[in-house]
Formats: structure tokens, C-alpha cells, sequence
């Protein structure tokens, strides 16, 4: 006995030692990847901040410019002034703006009523197909608007895109645009010198999900609409913050960092890649998995000794659980339970000279029920019928138990026949109230027979004789149509009323 509980004790400290072991290994690979997750976060965020502070400033400066045309414009309609004063008035402040592709005053139709050229009105230019015109021209306040990404006019012919505000007269109405282009190139220029990955990205949003220009440059993916995407929309709908999502754009699995603009309709991400962040912690997880592993076989090693004695107790506990008293489908007590239970009930009727009876109930038409709808729907109407029959006893005594497939029984003791049928009779019209669908039923819902068997035991008397005479009544009542309720000896003349109209 000894020597068995010191191989057990054995045992257990070898597996507490491998799963230390484990434990530890997989903590500190956790701890390992949530640090590296973290310092992806903080190292996107970071530079996330340095670009939106570098874009909200040159967008300030652009703006300022383009303030400075309007206010210029304003003046000029109530002075005679120079063409190099003009340029002045309108394009002072357009020189800070080095952002800056070109700035354009547009009259009402589309024409160019001076840029930031060396002189006013230097070259012809109708732009009234351009977004940033039509926009403006269809919607009144609208404020600062930033185009889509288009093609230049210019020899150059770079993707362009255009920051405008409306130009309006002495009553409100359209009278042009003024619009500061910026090429696409000149943005991603400031991402160059970043060091993000092969896989790395950052992405420049519109405010209604259109892409304007990314990094790396891929002019197809490009002006996209990506809107309607919930990677996008998460975009939106929050001014900053961290997640890891798919790209829609091409699918790649990034840590995404992202902000909105302070002053302008942009969102800006830095997306750097998952695979590519844990290409080191993966490394190192893998050589710590190898010594974990050699480590955890050594443990096992010492406890193969004890395999035998483990097996035995295998055997043990599954003999143990399969003699149980209770049965796993229903909670009730199994077929062995009943049976303790009966003998202690008969005994104890025949001591103090009382009644017992005893139910034997089986569910109507369950094999077709299976076929049709499952075991899984079978193993429901089971339970619900144990249900039923579980709050229909109330005395402490009696008992309700699974006799085996779909058949329950039911202990009443000290019980006469006439109360065993009151009860029986109320627990089959609980289960037609429950109204289980069982098309394959001429009833077509699910309905159980009845057996009722009473007794009053004596000494001499066989027990048999009440299960017998149960088992009898059971199958009395499914000779009478089923979903009934019988005692022995009682007869049934079959009529069509023993269905329902239904089935007739």
C-alpha cells in the first residue's frame, strides 16, 4: 500500500513539474509576444503623430493661401492696381506653402482668373469638369473640400489632388473657386526615409472612405471607394486608434494605427505587418518550444514507470462512472438506482402494510421521431419529458427514474391504483401541453403511454409480479392507440375517437 501511494505521489509531482514547466514556458512566450504586440502599437503611433503634425501643418499653410487669394480677391474688384501688385495681393502668402502644386482663382464658369504664376492670367484653363469645381458650384457650404485623386493638366501630368474653398458674390451666389493642388508624389516623398517593413503601409483616406494616395505607391489601388468596408468604417467612425485587421486593399494582416485630421476630412493610417513584427518573437518561441518539449519528454520519461498503475486506475474510474446511479442524458436516476430504490420500497410497504404502485412510461412513436429529426432533438424531448415527470412527484419518497431508451418509471409509494392513474393521467396531459411537433405521430406531437401497476405487498409475495403487471398495462396502452393511460385488466374496444380528427 505504501509503495502504491509513493508511485502515485511520484506521478503527481512529475506532472505538476511538467506542467510548471509548460506554464512558465507558455507565460513567458505570452508575456514575450504582448510586448512585442505593445511595441509595434507604440512604434506605429509614433509615427503616425510625426505625419499628421507634418500634414496638419503644410494643409494649414495651403489654406492660408488659399484665404489669402480670396481676401486679395475681394480688394481687387474696388482697386486699380499693377499686375505685379494683383499678383501680390492675391499670392503673398502662397509662397510659405511649398506643399504646394499650383493655386488657382476659377471664375463662375470654369476659367482661370489667375495662379500662382509669374503673371495674372498667363495661360488659358477651363477646369469646370473638375470635381473640386463642380462640388462647389452644386452645394453651397461646404467649406474646405478635398477632390479625389486626378491627373494634371500640367506637361507633367501628375496625380493631383485639389484642397478648395467657394468663391461667392456680394449675394451669396457661385462666383468660382479658388484650389491648391498636391501632387501625389510630393506626399509620399515624406514617407521614404520611413522604415516600416516590406509590408508596411501607410494609407491617406478621404473623410467618406475614397484612398488618396498610399505608401508604397501603387497607382491601381488608387481612388478607390473603399467606404463600405468595416476595415474602413472603423476608420471613420473613430478620430484615432489601434486594431489589426485584413487589408482590403490587398490583404495583407497589419497592426493599424490611425488619426483623423484635426482641421481637415483625412485619416491617415501607419499599418505595419503582423507577420513581419513576429517574425522574431516566432524564432525565439520556436527554440523555447524545443527545450520546453525536451524537458516535458524527460518528465514523462520518469513517470513511464507508472503507466500500468494509471491504467488500472483508468479501468476504475470508468467501471466507477459507468455503474453510477445517475444517468448523464437526463439527470434522473439510472435503470441500477430504480432497481435499489423498488427493492427498498417493497420492503418497506410490506413492513408497514401500504400501497405501491409504480409507472411505467414509454414515449409514443420515438424511433420515427429519431429518423426524422435527430437524435439531438430526440435527446431534447427525453430530457423534457424527465422534466415532466421530475416536478410531477412531490413526496420525498417517490421517484422517478430512466428505465432505458425512452422508457421512464415512477415509484409511488403509498400509493393506491386510483391515485397512481390521477397522476399518471396528469403527467401524459403535461407532455400533449408542451406540444412538441412529431409529424411522424398521427398525433403530431409528441405523446406518451402509460402502464399503471399497484400492489400491496406481503411477505411471500413476489416483487416481480408489480413490474410484470406494470410492463402489461404499458403495453395495454399502446395496443389502445398509444398517448394513454392503462391499468391490468382493463379493455379497450378501438374506435376512430382513439385519434385525433387529424389522423383519421
Amino acid at each position: 500500500m505504501k509503495r502504491l501511494l509513493s508511485e502515485v505521489y511520484l506521478h503527481l509531482i512529475a506532472g505538476v513539474i511538467a506542467l510548471g514547466i509548460l506554464g512558465i514556458s507558455a507565460h513567458t512566450l505570452w508575456m514575450d509576444r504582448l510586448g512585442t504586440w505593445q511595441e509595434a502599437e507604440k512604434s506605429s503611433r509614433n509615427v503616425l503623430t510625426t505625419i499628421v503634425r507634418d500634414l496638419d501643418s503644410n494643409l494649414e499653410l495651403l489654406d492660408l493661401s488659399l484665404k489669402g487669394a480670396m481676401e486679395g480677391l475681394r480688394h481687387l474688384s474696388s482697386q486699380q492696381l499693377s499686375p505685379d501688385l494683383k499678383y501680390r495681393m492675391l499670392f503673398d502668402r502662397a509662397v510659405s506653402a511649398n506643399f504646394m502644386a499650383s493655386l488657382l482663382l476659377i471664375d463662375r464658369n470654369g476659367n482661370l482668373i489667375a495662379d500662382a504664376g509669374p503673371v495674372i492670367a498667363s495661360r488659358s484653363l477651363n477646369v469646370s469638369d473638375r470635381e473640386y469645381f463642380t462640388v462647389h458650384r452644386n452645394t453651397q457650404h461646404l467649406g474646405l473640400y478635398v477632390s479625389r485623386p486626378y491627373r494634371s493638366r500640367a506637361p507633367d501630368g501628375d496625380l493631383t489632388i485639389g484642397i478648395s474653398r467657394r468663391l461667392s458674390d456680394a449675394d451669396g451666389g457661385f462666383a468660382g473657386v479658388v484650389m491648391g493642388s498636391i501632387a501625389l508624389n510630393t506626399i509620399n516623398q515624406r514617407f521614404e526615409h520611413l522604415s516600416l517593413g516590406q509590408q508596411g503601409a501607410i494609407n491617406l483616406f478621404r473623410g467618406d472612405g475614397i484612398l488618396l494616395t498610399r505608401y508604397p505607391f501603387d497607382e491601381s489601388q488608387i481612388n478607390q471607394e473603399l467606404g463600405g468596408s468595416p476595415h474602413v468604417q472603423r476608420l471613420l467612425k473613430d478620430k484615432s486608434g489601434t486594431f489589426d485587421s485584413v487589408s482590403p486593399i490587398d490583404g495583407v494582416h497589419r497592426i493599424i494605427s490611425f488619426g483623423r485630421l484635426e482641421k481637415y476630412p483625412l485619416v491617415l493610417t501607419v499599418a505595419l505587418s503582423v507577420d513581419e513584427v513576429f517574425a522574431a518573437w516566432e524564432r525565439k518561441a520556436l527554440v523555447l518550444s524545443l527545450v520546453t518539449l525536451v524537458l516535458c519528454c524527460a518528465v514523462v520519461g520518469l513517470t513511464f514507470l507508472f503507466q500500468r498503475e494509471l491504467r488500472r486506475r483508468t479501468r476504475a474510474e470508468t467501471k466507477l462512472r459507468r455503474i453510477a446511479r445517475t444517468d448523464d442524458l437526463t439527470g434522473l436516476p439510472n435503470r441500477r438506482a430504480f432497481r435499489e430504490t423498488f427493492e427498498r420500497e417493497w420492503r418497506q410497504a410490506i413492513r408497514s402494510g401500504s400501497a405501491l404502485s409504480l409507472l411505467y412510461i414509454d414515449a409514443d412513436y420515438f424511433k420515427s421521431f429519431n429518423d426524422r429529426y435527430g437524435h439531438g432533438r430526440g435527446d431534447e424531448v427525453l430530457r423534457a419529458i424527465a422534466g415532466t415527470l421530475d416536478a410531477s412527484i412531490r413526496r420525498p419518497r417517490d421517484i422517478a427514474a430512466r428505465y432505458g431508451g425512452e422508457e421512464f418509471a415512477v415509484i409511488l409509494p403509498e400509493t393506491d391504483l386510483t391515485g397512481a392513474m390521477r397522476i399518471a393521467d396528469a403527467i401524459r396531459e403535461t407532455i400533449n401541453a408542451m406540444a412538441m411537433a412529431h409529424e411522424g405521430s398521427p398525433y403530431h406531437i409528441v405523446t406518451i403511454s402509460v402502464g399503471v401497476a399497484s400492489a400491496q405487498p406481503s411477505r411471500g409475495h413476489e416483487r416481480n409480479t408489480l413490474l410484470e403487471a406494470a410492463d402489461q398495462a404499458l403495453y395495454q396502452a399502446k395496443a389502445a392507440g398509444r398517448n394513454a393511460v392503462r391499468s391490468p385488466g382493463e379493455a379497450f374496444v378501438p374506435s376512430r375517437t382513439s385519434l385525433p380528427d387529424a389522423a383519421a
